[in-house]
């Protein structure tokens, strides 16, 4: 065949470039494979912890409802002295919870809470006096209070049991309270 004949030469540095290119591929394969098993080993420990965490720690415990809207609103000064009184909450409400000892209102002018029609659904309560606000001169605020803590009278509380939460910190009870101006 002519031209380049085999020598011990060309059979070294062939075996030699086979060995550094198997040397590299095989330093090459072992970073991989170490990488590799490190990560799965780390994937694995990581698993474990997270399984030994309390699923307790990650439960949150129900949310009490509170208060969403109320009518008449603060920036509105109301002319129908016997405005009725809106609130609607955020959750269904046990409304066997919503009771005259449970519901206050009150005028700036009196002491004596005011008498009057309590109707409560679901998520709405509805509050209208029997006759007019007391006012005096012209003017009165009215006050609403919301039972959520119960002192002996009962609290308001949702369909599951859990006390309205009044001064929405967000835990179950305290009261609420709001006022609003009725002009005559």
């Amino acid at each position: 065949m002519g031209g380049i004949k085999l020598t011990k030469k060309h059979i070294l540095g062939g075996l030699m470039t086979g060995t550094v290119a198997g040397i590299t591929a095989g330093l090459v394969a072992g970073i991989t494979i170490r990488f590799t098993y490190d990560k799965l080993i780390h994937e694995k420990q990581m698993h474990k912890k997270f399984k030994s965490v309390s699923r307790k720690a990650f439960k949150r415990g129900p949310v009490p409802a509170v208060v969403k809207a109320v009518y008449p609103d603060r920036q509105t000064c109301s002319h129908n002295p016997k405005s009725p009184i809106w609130i609607e909450f955020d959750a269904p409400m046990d409304s066997s919870t919503v009771t005259k000892n449970t519901v206050i209102v009150k005028s700036s002018v009196s002491d004596e809470p005011v008498d009057g029609f309590l109707d409560a659904g679901s998520r709405i309560l509805m509050f209208r006096p029997y006759g007019m606000y007391p006012v005096e001169n012209g003017g009165a605020k009215v006050s609403i209070t919301l039972i959520g803590t119960d002192t002996g009278s009962g609290a308001i509380t949702d369909t599951k049991g859990i006390p309205l939460d009044g001064d929405q910190d967000g835990k179950a009870g305290g009261d609420f309270e709001y006022r609003f101006s009725i002009m005559k």
